[in-house]
């Protein structure tokens, strides 16, 4: 059975734009967002009503922690947006997930998995933990299977095609990326040969 459809309204932009920004560390494009932060609320909240509504693309930047990543960030703007559809798609996936599922859930996170794997080594003493990484596993998803899977719940088609823009946009951003990098490549053989 399909949920309800996701709330639009003014206000709840405004708690997704102040859940988003707990926590941030101040920048130049939170500063400039703040700045004009009624008319950019306004004006998410004109193009989220009447289906106007467009993903912009995403800033890459490369970071070396425990390993070299390439980040892809979107726009404040659009992450208040990510933030609206986390509240909607937790409150309609939460409690389908097993009890054992710890990220990016309420009450839930690092610290509390850490504790309950303790638990579960004090428990068994012979057993052990295997920590993965799946590479590129975001880039690597399905997307039109991901979509089949949400539609399954998420009927309303307002909400749907919200989901979709946003899942999509990365996708998008991708095949543009490839399209720029085999054009630069093509350009650079071009001018060898001549």
């Amino acid at each position: 059975m399909g949920s309800s459809c996701i709330h639009l309204s003014l206000s709840n932009i405004w708690q997704s734009y102040n859940k988003f920004k707990k926590g941030k560390k101040p920048s130049q494009e939170l500063e400039k967002f703040n700045y004009y932060l009624e008319k950019n609320l306004q004006k998410l909240f004109d193009n989220l009503s009447n289906g106007n509504y467009r993903h912009d693309g995403y800033r890459k930047f490369i970071v070396t922690d425990n390993k070299r990543r390439e980040i892809s960030v979107a726009s404040i703007r659009d992450r208040v947006v990510h933030r609206l559809l986390y509240e909607y798609l937790t409150e309609n996936y939460d409690k389908t997930f097993i009890y054992d599922v710890w990220s990016c859930r309420k009450g839930k996170g690092l610290h509390g998995a850490i504790k309950r794997t303790q638990e579960f080594l004090r428990k068994h003493k012979n057993s052990f933990v295997w920590r993965a990484d799946i590479k590129k596993f975001f880039d690597s998803v399905d997307r039109q299977v991901l979509l089949k899977i949400i539609y399954r719940k998420i009927k309303d088609p307002k909400t749907f095609g919200l989901i979709k823009e946003v899942v999509q946009s990365y996708k998008a951003k991708q095949i543009e990326r490839e399209r720029e990098r085999v054009k630069t490549r093509y350009k650079k053989v071009c001018r060898s040969e001549i």
